[in-house]
């Protein structure tokens, strides 16, 4: 992430890649189809766009009073940016591993 020069990252770039411009039930209807999409896709592929709206969906101003269903879609982007972490590994570190829960 880029650092100006008092050191704060620059939050303006990353605020610009989310959509917070659409209405908040045009975000869940997207992030809807976007899960769904990610079941024939897999869930690495779309899985930074996914993010991305439960981002805005986090912080969308028409949302702003509803504490419990912010710190949902806060955990929902921390759950796909997992996914997102995963998929960018090669698979042969998989290899031989059991997953955690599994046993």
């Amino acid at each position: 992430m880029q650092h100006n020069s008092n050191g704060t990252a620059d939050l303006i770039l990353a605020l610009d890649a989310l959509p917070l411009h659409l209405p908040p039930e045009q975000l869940k209807a997207r992030l809807a189809d976007l899960i769904r999409a990610s079941v024939s896709q897999g869930a690495a592929a779309v899985a930074e766009t996914v993010v991305r709206h439960f981002q805005a969906l986090s912080l969308h101003p028409q949302l702003a009073a509803d504490l419990d269903q912010r710190a949902a879609y806060c955990r929902g982007a921390h759950h796909w940016r997992g996914l997102a972490a995963i998929g960018e590994r090669p698979v042969s570190h998989f290899t031989g591993r059991v997953p955690a829960g599994a046993l």
